[in-house]
Protein backbone atom coordinates (compact mmCIF):
# COMPACT_ATOMS: atom_id res chain seq x y z
CA UNK A 1 0.00 0.00 0.00
CA UNK A 2 2.45 1.86 0.78
CA UNK A 3 4.18 1.70 -2.73
CA UNK A 4 1.34 2.63 -4.38
CA UNK A 5 0.70 5.55 -2.20
CA UNK A 6 4.64 6.96 -2.76
CA UNK A 7 4.15 6.32 -6.67
CA UNK A 8 0.67 7.93 -6.77
CA UNK A 9 2.61 11.29 -5.04
CA UNK A 10 5.47 10.97 -7.78
CA UNK A 11 3.01 10.79 -10.53
CA UNK A 12 1.41 14.19 -8.74
CA UNK A 13 5.14 15.49 -8.50
CA UNK A 14 9.07 13.64 -5.09
CA UNK A 15 10.11 13.15 -7.36
CA UNK A 16 6.88 12.29 -7.24
CA UNK A 17 8.68 13.55 -6.11
CA UNK A 18 8.60 16.60 -2.80
CA UNK A 19 5.88 18.59 1.07
CA UNK A 20 1.45 22.68 5.14
CA UNK A 21 5.04 23.65 3.95
CA UNK A 22 4.29 24.13 0.31
CA UNK A 23 2.87 27.73 1.19
CA UNK A 24 5.93 28.26 3.94
CA UNK A 25 8.07 31.21 3.28
CA UNK A 26 12.07 30.95 3.21
CA UNK A 27 11.96 33.58 5.90
CA UNK A 28 9.72 33.38 9.40
CA UNK A 29 7.66 36.91 8.32
CA UNK A 30 5.38 37.82 5.89
CA UNK A 31 5.01 37.67 1.49
CA UNK A 32 4.60 39.54 -0.77
CA UNK A 33 2.69 36.76 -3.98
CA UNK A 34 3.48 39.09 -7.14
CA UNK A 35 2.17 37.40 -10.96
CA UNK A 36 5.05 36.85 -13.26
CA UNK A 37 5.49 38.09 -16.54
CA UNK A 38 7.02 36.46 -19.34
CA UNK A 39 10.57 37.48 -18.42
CA UNK A 40 10.06 35.68 -14.69
CA UNK A 41 8.92 32.19 -16.34
CA UNK A 42 12.42 32.23 -18.45
CA UNK A 43 13.74 32.91 -15.22
CA UNK A 44 12.24 30.01 -13.57
CA UNK A 45 13.30 28.06 -16.77
CA UNK A 46 17.04 29.57 -16.19
CA UNK A 47 17.62 27.81 -12.85
CA UNK A 48 15.67 24.48 -13.42
CA UNK A 49 18.26 24.19 -16.71
CA UNK A 50 21.48 26.25 -15.31
CA UNK A 51 23.07 22.82 -14.86
CA UNK A 52 22.78 19.81 -17.21
CA UNK A 53 23.61 17.19 -14.24
CA UNK A 54 22.07 16.63 -10.62
CA UNK A 55 22.19 14.86 -8.30
CA UNK A 56 21.82 14.74 -4.06
CA UNK A 57 20.60 12.87 -1.04
CA UNK A 58 16.78 13.57 -0.14
CA UNK A 59 14.34 13.03 2.90
CA UNK A 60 10.45 13.55 2.20
CA UNK A 61 7.84 14.03 5.03
CA UNK A 62 4.25 13.43 3.94
CA UNK A 63 2.12 15.74 6.78
CA UNK A 64 -1.80 15.03 6.65
CA UNK A 65 -4.47 18.68 6.33
CA UNK A 66 -3.85 18.54 9.95
CA UNK A 67 0.21 18.94 9.87
CA UNK A 68 0.79 15.53 11.54
CA UNK A 69 3.92 13.18 10.20
CA UNK A 70 2.15 10.14 7.98
CA UNK A 71 5.05 9.33 6.17
CA UNK A 72 8.24 9.55 5.89
CA UNK A 73 11.42 8.37 3.43
CA UNK A 74 14.99 8.68 2.03
CA UNK A 75 16.93 8.56 -0.94
CA UNK A 76 18.57 9.44 -3.56
CA UNK A 77 17.77 11.81 -7.23
CA UNK A 78 19.79 11.51 -9.93
CA UNK A 79 18.92 13.90 -13.07
CA UNK A 80 20.77 14.15 -16.69
CA UNK A 81 19.26 16.73 -18.82
CA UNK A 82 17.04 16.57 -21.36
CA UNK A 83 15.52 13.14 -20.63
CA UNK A 84 16.76 10.83 -18.24
CA UNK A 85 15.90 10.72 -13.90
CA UNK A 86 16.26 8.47 -11.13
CA UNK A 87 14.76 8.48 -8.23
CA UNK A 88 16.00 5.44 -5.63
CA UNK A 89 13.75 5.47 -2.10
CA UNK A 90 16.33 3.85 0.61
CA UNK A 91 14.31 3.28 3.63
CA UNK A 92 11.80 2.73 4.42
CA UNK A 93 11.09 0.12 1.48
CA UNK A 94 13.58 0.18 -0.88
CA UNK A 95 12.02 1.18 -4.65
CA UNK A 96 13.20 2.97 -7.90
CA UNK A 97 11.79 5.54 -10.25
CA UNK A 98 13.14 6.20 -13.52
CA UNK A 99 12.29 8.22 -16.48
CA UNK A 100 14.40 7.13 -19.53
CA UNK A 101 13.73 9.08 -22.22
CA UNK A 102 9.52 8.20 -23.30
CA UNK A 103 9.30 5.05 -20.59
CA UNK A 104 9.04 5.06 -17.36
CA UNK A 105 10.58 1.96 -15.12
CA UNK A 106 9.52 1.14 -11.36
CA UNK A 107 10.98 -1.38 -9.62
CA UNK A 108 9.98 -2.84 -6.51
CA UNK A 109 12.89 -5.20 -5.01
CA UNK A 110 10.70 -6.28 -2.33
CA UNK A 111 8.66 -8.13 -4.49
CA UNK A 112 10.71 -8.40 -7.33
CA UNK A 113 8.52 -6.65 -9.11
CA UNK A 114 9.51 -4.26 -12.75
CA UNK A 115 6.93 -2.63 -14.30
CA UNK A 116 7.66 -0.96 -17.56
CA UNK A 117 5.22 2.01 -19.29
CA UNK A 118 5.46 4.80 -21.73
CA UNK A 119 5.40 8.53 -20.17
CA UNK A 120 1.70 9.65 -19.70
CA UNK A 121 0.94 12.81 -18.83
CA UNK A 122 0.31 12.06 -15.24
CA UNK A 123 3.58 10.12 -14.74
CA UNK A 124 5.49 12.89 -16.79
CA UNK A 125 4.64 16.58 -15.40
CA UNK A 126 7.01 16.69 -12.52
CA UNK A 127 10.15 15.08 -14.24
CA UNK A 128 9.83 16.66 -17.66
CA UNK A 129 9.64 20.23 -16.15
CA UNK A 130 12.78 19.47 -14.10
CA UNK A 131 13.90 18.03 -16.96
CA UNK A 132 12.99 20.34 -19.92
CA UNK A 133 13.65 23.93 -18.23
CA UNK A 134 11.59 25.22 -20.75
CA UNK A 135 9.76 28.42 -20.53
CA UNK A 136 6.93 27.98 -23.13
CA UNK A 137 6.33 24.66 -21.43
CA UNK A 138 5.96 25.59 -18.07
CA UNK A 139 3.77 28.68 -19.58
CA UNK A 140 1.30 26.20 -21.01
CA UNK A 141 1.04 24.15 -18.35
CA UNK A 142 1.19 25.59 -15.09
CA UNK A 143 0.16 29.65 -13.96
CA UNK A 144 3.40 30.28 -11.80
CA UNK A 145 3.70 32.79 -9.11
CA UNK A 146 7.09 33.92 -7.14
CA UNK A 147 7.12 34.17 -3.38
CA UNK A 148 9.27 37.55 -2.09
CA UNK A 149 10.02 36.90 1.08
CA UNK A 150 9.99 39.91 3.52
CA UNK A 151 12.01 39.80 7.02
CA UNK A 152 14.07 42.10 8.99
CA UNK A 153 16.98 40.35 7.76
CA UNK A 154 16.15 40.97 4.50
CA UNK A 155 19.13 43.19 3.74
CA UNK A 156 21.31 40.45 4.24
CA UNK A 157 23.20 39.23 1.14
CA UNK A 158 22.19 35.88 1.02
CA UNK A 159 18.02 36.68 1.31
CA UNK A 160 18.30 37.74 -2.45
CA UNK A 161 20.39 34.31 -3.13
CA UNK A 162 16.55 32.40 -2.29
CA UNK A 163 13.96 32.01 -4.31
CA UNK A 164 10.35 30.11 -4.29
CA UNK A 165 7.90 29.67 -7.27
CA UNK A 166 4.60 28.14 -6.63
CA UNK A 167 2.91 26.49 -9.55
CA UNK A 168 -0.67 25.51 -10.31
CA UNK A 169 -1.79 23.36 -12.78
CA UNK A 170 -3.70 24.89 -15.73
CA UNK A 171 -7.23 23.65 -15.78
CA UNK A 172 -8.32 20.92 -14.05
CA UNK A 173 -5.70 18.40 -14.33
CA UNK A 174 -6.16 16.31 -10.80
CA UNK A 175 -2.53 16.33 -10.77
CA UNK A 176 -2.06 18.64 -7.57
CA UNK A 177 -2.96 21.59 -6.26
CA UNK A 178 0.42 23.47 -6.04
CA UNK A 179 3.85 22.74 -6.34
CA UNK A 180 6.57 24.25 -4.86
CA UNK A 181 10.23 24.63 -6.10
CA UNK A 182 13.10 26.53 -3.85
CA UNK A 183 16.35 27.38 -5.01
CA UNK A 184 19.18 28.69 -2.95
CA UNK A 185 22.03 30.50 -5.15
CA UNK A 186 20.41 29.01 -8.26
CA UNK A 187 20.01 25.45 -7.16
CA UNK A 188 17.01 23.64 -6.54
CA UNK A 189 17.41 22.74 -2.82
CA UNK A 190 13.42 21.57 -2.23
CA UNK A 191 10.29 20.51 -3.72
CA UNK A 192 6.57 20.55 -2.18
CA UNK A 193 3.66 19.15 -2.99
CA UNK A 194 -0.26 19.71 -1.86
CA UNK A 195 -2.60 17.26 -2.87
CA UNK A 196 -6.55 17.47 -3.70
CA UNK A 197 -6.55 16.00 0.21
CA UNK A 198 -4.44 18.40 1.28
CA UNK A 199 -1.86 16.05 1.89
CA UNK A 200 1.66 18.03 1.80
CA UNK A 201 4.63 16.11 0.40
CA UNK A 202 8.32 17.77 1.07
CA UNK A 203 11.34 16.51 -0.68
CA UNK A 204 14.59 18.44 0.78
CA UNK A 205 17.77 17.90 -1.00
CA UNK A 206 21.62 17.31 0.69
CA UNK A 207 24.71 16.89 -0.40
CA UNK A 208 23.58 18.43 -4.12
CA UNK A 209 26.42 17.67 -6.73
CA UNK A 210 25.82 19.65 -9.84
CA UNK A 211 29.26 19.22 -11.45
CA UNK A 212 30.01 16.08 -11.49
CA UNK A 213 29.00 14.04 -15.11
CA UNK A 214 26.58 11.13 -14.28
CA UNK A 215 27.12 7.85 -16.28
CA UNK A 216 24.36 6.80 -18.79
CA UNK A 217 24.30 3.43 -16.74
CA UNK A 218 22.48 4.57 -13.77
CA UNK A 219 19.50 5.17 -15.77
CA UNK A 220 19.27 1.66 -16.98
CA UNK A 221 18.33 -1.15 -14.26
CA UNK A 222 19.63 -4.49 -14.21
CA UNK A 223 16.97 -6.62 -12.22
CA UNK A 224 17.77 -10.15 -10.70
CA UNK A 225 16.70 -12.50 -13.17
CA UNK A 226 13.57 -13.95 -11.59
CA UNK A 227 12.25 -10.52 -11.47
CA UNK A 228 8.49 -10.56 -12.80
CA UNK A 229 8.65 -8.11 -15.47
CA UNK A 230 5.28 -5.75 -16.18
CA UNK A 231 4.43 -3.92 -19.49
CA UNK A 232 1.79 -1.90 -19.51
Amino acid sequence: MRSKKFIHRFKLFILMLAMPFTAIPLFANDVLKEPLVAGEYQQLADLLSSSTYFQAHFQQTVRDANGDIVDQSTGKIWLARPNQLRWDIVEPLEQTLIVNDQQFFQYDSDIDQLIIEPLSDQISALPLLLLSGNAESIARQFTVSQIKAVSAQSAVSDSSSRQLFNLKPIGNSGLFEVLSLEFKGGVLQAISILDDLQQNSRFEFSNIDTATVIDGSIFVLDPPADTDVIYR
